[in-house]
């Protein structure tokens, strides 16, 4: 055999997950962006002040705790109800409401 050939060994899982870890906390603010969760929105869960977060956020310095907050908070199985909520609501914006009631109506209607 040659000594300059190298075997392949399969990683073990463990060391696959923390490479899987290390690249989500590297791209956590790209990810975060992506989902359009506002910023006060996701300190706010992380019981976190704003400045904090954002210190955090922009020198990729989340706790690993806190990383698996984020990440069970953006994979929520809502996040695809909570989106078209949104887009119901935005799409209502410039509606005019002439009423109480009509506003009552509406946001009933969001929530069904």
């Amino acid at each position: 055999m040659n000594a300059a050939a190298k075997i392949e060994m399969p990683k073990p899982y463990l060391v696959d997950l923390l490479e899987e870890y290390i690249q989500v906390e590297k791209k956590i603010g790209d990810i975060i962006k992506s989902t359009g969760y506002k910023n006060d929105f996701i300190a706010k869960k992380l019981k976190l002040p704003i400045s904090t977060y954002y210190t955090k956020k922009r020198t990729k310095s989340f706790t690993a705790k806190e990383v698996f907050q984020i990440v069970r908070m953006l994979d929520d199985d809502d996040a695809d109800d909570n989106a078209a909520l949104l887009e119901l609501a935005k799409s209502r914006m410039d509606d005019e409401f002439t009423s109480g009631a009509d506003y009552k109506k509406f946001l009933t209607e969001l929530t069904k």
